[in-house]
């Protein structure tokens, strides 16, 4: 929508688009009216730095083809390890006063609000267009998220004025079967979310279509996953813990062993 912002997201994401398709579940982001807004802590009580972040921004619909980033499928955000996940508000670029829940199923089965009016004003803010829910850097936390679990995300398109667009990681469940978020592995633990909160092709108008900029800027978000769970996302081999002490209980045997027969042959 109407903003400055984000590092290569619109053309990465239409280039991309088909490989999101196929995403590993047949259902769309179910959501409920019964969520309330959780607790929001503010930067400073989490000790989370959104400055870093803050780099990704970009002139609207200015393209970068190599952002420099690791793009992630969104529809596969499966944790290997267990983590006590959060998610940190960076921030928006967008008339609507979005909404962002989150899911967890199989090992951990939770689900619930993350926010539930994504609208900022003042220094730093992108949108600026009334409402001042959040500051940069607000953080929600998702309690302990068991290894074995798929997060998952949604976006109520200006839920908080009544809104029913609800726009998931699975592509083909979106009301207008079109991507609408898009994830970056960023530093060593945290995954990078982008959403677009327009229905329709780029440009499209009449009907349902709302003349989208497909520029996946319109609320962003910072979600922290672990580096071992980032790790694993990213295709990198890490042990599992039990594997690991393994190792070290062989280790410390081997140890004792050799300085046995040292004893012995002294």
């Amino acid at each position: 929508m109407k903003n400055n912002f984000l590092t290569g997201f619109a053309v990465t994401a239409a280039t991309l688009l088909g490989a999101f398709i196929h995403a590993p579940s047949a259902s769309a982001f179910n959501w409920s009216s019964s969520w309330s807004q959780p607790t929001i802590y503010s930067k400073e009580q989490v000790g989370f730095n959104d400055a870093s972040y803050q780099r990704y921004v970009q002139s609207e619909r200015v393209a970068i083809p190599n952002s420099g980033q690791f793009l992630l499928d969104p529809s596969k955000l499966r944790l290997k390890f267990a983590h006590d996940v959060s998610v940190s508000f960076i921030n928006e670029g967008a008339g609507f006063r979005n909404q962002l829940a989150f899911s967890s199923t199989g090992t951990t089965n939770k689900s619930g609000m993350i926010f539930s009016d994504i609208s900022c004003t003042g220094q730093g803010c992108v949108g600026d267009w009334g409402g001042s829910a959040l500051k940069l850097g607000d953080t929600v936390k998702l309690g302990t998220i068991e290894g074995g679990s798929q997060l998952d995300f949604g976006l109520k398109a200006d839920g908080f004025r009544g809104g029913t667009n609800i726009f998931g990681t699975q592509t083909d469940k979106n009301p207008d079967k079109l991507q609408h978020v898009v994830a970056y592995a960023v530093g060593t633990r945290h995954i990078l979310l982008g959403f677009e909160d327009l229905f329709g092709e780029l440009g499209a108008s009449g009907g349902r279509n709302q003349n989208s900029d497909r520029d996946f800027n319109d609320a962003v978000f910072i979600v922290d996953v672990g580096e071992d769970n980032l790790r694993v996302l990213k295709g990198e081999k890490v042990p599992e813990p039990s594997i690991v002490l393994s190792l070290i209980g062989l280790g410390a045997a081997s140890l004792v062993a050799r300085r046995r027969q040292s004893d012995t042959a002294e």
